[in-house]
């Protein structure tokens, strides 16, 4: 029987809708990175009601010690017709878990997914040419609005290219947890 080894973990809880105040409209595109995503990086705004609501979900998880979670400050992306989000992880500055708030997501928009970087391993051996084997690629939980995705900060993930008018709408961030000793 074939089993998986070295599965990707992440947690998946619904929310609720959180209201942020027409932050989205004051959303621009980054010239930092290599898509045309709004996002509210670089913006002040008070994130302190998101951050209260979303913090029990991550006192929830199975930390071997305790200690504090730093939230550094969120942000917020809209894509437009035509965004995508390229393939990247946040695994930077020792932060260990990230997340996604779905605010937004219109039927037919963009789909985050996981990239299983096992796939890309696998293939570039012989074994991938002979065996027939179904290893994905990526993998694209489902969510909808009002749904938080926390996963360790160095997985990949991406955002497929939105196809509709209206904007799908996120929030994201990286989280530390600061071990008491």
């Amino acid at each position: 029987m074939m089993q998986l080894c070295f599965p990707t973990i992440y947690w998946h809880f619904h929310v609720g809708k959180i209201d942020f105040d027409n932050l989205e409209e004051r959303c621009v595109v980054n010239d930092e990175w290599n898509c045309l995503v709004k996002t509210s990086r670089g913006l002040e705004y008070d994130w302190s009601k998101f951050l209260d609501t979303i913090h029990p979900y991550f006192t929830s998880l199975p930390y071997k010690k305790q200690g504090s979670l730093k939230f550094d400050n969120p942000w917020m992306n809209v894509y437009t017709k035509g965004c995508y989000q390229e393939p990247h992880q946040h695994f930077n500055d020792r932060t260990q878990l990230s997340y996604c708030y779905f605010s937004k997501l219109p039927e037919g928009c963009g789909k985050f997914g996981f990239w299983n970087e096992i796939f890309r391993n696998y293939c570039t051996t012989d074994l991938y040419w002979v065996m027939d084997l179904d290893i994905q690629e990526w993998g694209y939980p489902e969510v909808k609005e009002g749904d938080l995705l926390i996963f360790p900060a160095f997985l990949i993930h991406q955002v497929t290219y939105h196809k509709v008018d209206e904007p799908r709408v996120t929030v994201s961030g990286n989280v530390k947890m600061l071990i008491q000793e």
